[in-house]
């Protein structure tokens, strides 16, 4: 017996919904990335300044 797939057909509506939503995580996931990076460059100047070696960036 052949497996049988059928498919909900998705209004414009509901696929816009969608990307949007895919969007907005992208845009979420980017801005905690932003942020960590952030705290590592401000982590990595301090002990920069402070003339202690940053052994975690190499």
């Amino acid at each position: 017996m052949a497996e049988r797939t059928t498919y909900k057909q998705r209004t414009r509506e509901e696929v816009m919904a969608w990307l949007q939503r895919a969007r907005e995580r992208k845009q979420a996931f980017q801005e905690r990335a932003n942020e960590i990076f952030a705290e590592e460059e401000r982590l990595r100047q301090m002990a920069t300044e402070s003339h202690y070696y940053d052994i975690a960036v190499k």
